[in-house]
Order: structure tokens, then C-alpha cells, then sequence
């Protein structure tokens, strides 16, 4: 039941399993080992670069491959694990196949006590597809058409290497999502590259200057530039999943000198509790919030200014309200430091700065982003 002139707090429920062990009168949460961790993949030339995590006391770790899930696992690599574990990295050719799967295998020693024992990885997928190019609706510029169900968070960074895709919080997709037409299987990680040397985003295109075209999708499609890859937020908040299709467009790298304008050097803090979605647009002029799914957030700053967007979803940037000088270009917008456990984000253009927040968990999280101008 709804009292009127409230929202109801976000709540998806799960089915959660707990196995426990009966013995000597007392009752014992059954634990197993930590697993080990595929952190991350690269390209790296004519080969795969991978990052993993090790628990302690493995005696023997393997990192298995097979084309297809229904091939068996087959020993790609032999690793050398430190006894104490902990982080290592390794590489190996990458394989002239379309499409395969990684795992990493990771036994105990027997003791006097103990079996020996044997713990894996999640499975990782690894595409190889043909490098983006030309969109067919315009030649100068390279696409990434995506096409898929998102259920809860997820995340793609592409990088000229390749684009790795990463599950966050509930559902995995249901279904195969596409890329450019090809399927990419959901998985909790999957990384789709290009065969042989070939960079995935050819040089000839901008990682810098891409657009978004957003054509299907309930929620939020965000985007957040780093130095040497694009990150693509996908936050579906209300439940069950939903469709989602858009581009990123790549254009044509320009060999002109990027024209560095004198901004105002300037800090800008951003805090709220989130429970939904919500999307900030920032001018020089104002600060206009849109509130999208659940409840309305609260405790809402921006800088020193306290703002009940509840009551006005428009701040505007003058007097007591003053939350950014003149004179601040916001194209050089960075961010310095964040928190919340889903989206934070900020997309910087020009004269005006988009910024996302997404809390896919039950509940609601207070969430920070510290964005600087002119350093």
C-alpha cells in the first residue's frame, strides 16, 4: 500500500541459499575457500595479458581455455603462484579462434585433516570480431551499435585493445546482447577483441571526442572518459529487465593541437542519498536535477549549497546559491574522488556538465563526487 505523497523505497528480493553442517552439538556456517579472480585482459600485440587473483596456500594454478561451452577444458598456462598469494600477471598468445573461454584452476594440498581441493574462477569470454568501422550511415566516423537486455548495472570499457564487459549488480543479461550484429553471451566478464595484431578501435578515430546516440532504454546510458579507454555505465533501477540499443560514435581523429582555454581554477562537490536514478545537468547559469525511478533523493549539496530538489529541481548559480565562479571551462572537468556502491558519473562538454547517479541495491546510499576545473 502507497501513502499518499510518498514513493516507496527500491526493494528486489532474491532467493538466497545457505548450507550448514551439523556436527559435535554446535551448528557451523559451511565456508569455502576464497576463488581465485580474472581482474582483467588485455591485448597486448599477438598476445593476451591477464591480471588474476590468487587466494593463500594454492599448491598448483592453471588457466583453462575451451572454444566453445560445450568443448572440454583444456590447459592453456601453468602459473607461478606465490604461496601466500596474492595478485600476479601472465600472458599468452592470443588464440586464432572467434570466440573461446578462460578460466583459472586452483588447487589446495591435502593435509592430514583435509582433502585436497580444487577451486575456479568464474569464466571469462573471450570474442574476436572484425575492428570497428565505418557506420554505414556515415563514413567518418566508427560505431559501436549495441543491442541488449540489462537487468540491474552493467559496464563496458573499450579501449583501442579491445572492450571488456563487466556485471555489477543483479540480473546478467537475459540473453545474448549484440554487438555491431555479433553476439556477445552474457557473462559475469567477457572481453571482445580482434583477431591477430589489429586494433580493436583503429588509431584513425577518437576515443576522445565520441557522442552517444541513445535509442532504446528506460534508464540511464552514461558515459565517462578516461585517458586510454571509454566507459559505458548501463543502470536499469526499476525491476525486471528492459531493452536497451545505442551507438557510440568514434569520428575521425583530427591532427590539430586541442585548443586549451583559461578557465577559472574551481572545485565542485556534489552529495546526495540516492535510491533510484538521477541525472544532474550543470551550466555556468544553473543546475537542473531530474529524478527518474524510486524515491527522491535527499540531504542534497553542491558545494556549500544545500538544494530541496523536491521542492525546485532548478538551482540557480547566483547570490547564496552560488555553487561554481565565472569563468569555469567545464570542458577540462575532471573527476578527483568519488563514493557510492553503484553510479557516479560525469560526462563533460563545452559549456555544460552531465552527471548520473545510479543505486541499483536495495535501499538507498549516500553518493559524492568531487569534480575539479581548471588544474
Amino acid at each position: 500500500m502507497l501513502i499518499d505523497g510518498l514513493q516507496p523505497m527500491k526493494a528486489r528480493w532474491l532467493l538466497l541459499g545457505f548450507c550448514v553442517v551439523f556436527g559435535g552439538g554446535q551448528l557451523f556456517a559451511e565456508v569455502f575457500p576464497e576463488a581465485p579472480v580474472i581482474n582483467s585482459i588485455f591485448v597486448v600485440g599477438t598476445n593476451l595479458d591477464f591480471v588474476a587473483t590468487f587466494p593463500r596456500g594454492v599448491a598448483r594454478a592453471i588457466l583453462e581455455m575451451r572454444p566453445t561451452l560445450a568443448d572440454e577444458w583444456q590447459s592453456a598456462a601453468l602459473l607461478n603462484v606465490p604461496a601466500d598469494g596474492g595478485t600476479i600477471e601472465f600472458t599468452i598468445p592470443k588464440p586464432a579462434l572467434d570466440t573461446a573461454f578462460f578460466r583459472l584452476n586452483a588447487s589446495a594440498p591435502a593435509t592430514n585433516t583435509t582433502p585436497a581441493s580444487l577451486q575456479f574462477s568464474t569464466e571469462l569470454q573471450f570474442v574476436a570480431v572484425p575492428p570497428l568501422g565505418p557506420d554505414p550511415e556515415n563514413p567518418n566516423e566508427a560505431v559501436f551499435h549495441f543491442k541488449g537486455m540489462i537487468d540491474g548495472s552493467d559496464r563496458i570499457i573499450i579501449s583501442r585493445q579491445g572492450a571488456l564487459w563487466e556485471h555489477v549488480n543483479w540480473g546478467w543479461p537475459a540473453g545474448a546482447v549484440t554487438v555491431n550484429n555479433v553476439r556477445w553471451n552474457p557473462s559475469e566478464k567477457n572481453f571482445m577483441t580482434t583477431t591477430g595484431a589489429v586494433l580493436f578501435l583503429p588509431e584513425k578515430y577518437s576515443l576522445e571526442s565520441v557522442r552517444l546516440g541513445l535509442i532504446e532504454g528506460r534508464d540511464a546510458v552514461a558515459l565517462e572518459r578516461t585517458n586510454a579507454a571509454l566507459i559505458v555505465y548501463m543502470d536499469d533501477t526499476p525491476v525486471g529487465a528492459a531493452p536497451y540499443e545505442f551507438k557510440i560514435h568514434f569520428p575521425l581523429a583530427t591532427a590539430q593541437p586541442r585548443l586549451i582555454r583559461a578557465s577559472a581554477i574551481a572545485t565542485l562537490k556534489i552529495a546526495a542519498v540516492i535510491d533510484g536514478s538521477d541525472v544532474l545537468k550543470i551550466t555556468p547559469h544553473e543546475a537542473i536535477w531530474t529524478h527518474r525511478d524510486w524515491s527522491f533523493p535527499s540531504r542534497v549539496r553542491l558545494n556549500d549549497v544545500s538544494w530541496n530538489v523536491r521542492q525546485t529541481n532548478v538551482l540557480v548559480n547566483n547570490g547564496t546559491n552560488r555553487f561554481l565562479p565565472t569563468g569555469v571551462d567545464f570542458s577540462n572537468a575532471r573527476i578527483v574522488q568519488r563514493q557510492g556502491r553503484d553510479l557516479a558519473t560525469m560526462r563533460a562538454d563545452k559549456d555544460v556538465l552531465w552527471v548520473n547517479f545510479a543505486d541499483n541495491p536495495n535501499g538507498a546510499d549516500a553518493y559524492e563526487l568531487e569534480i575539479s576545473f581548471g588544474r
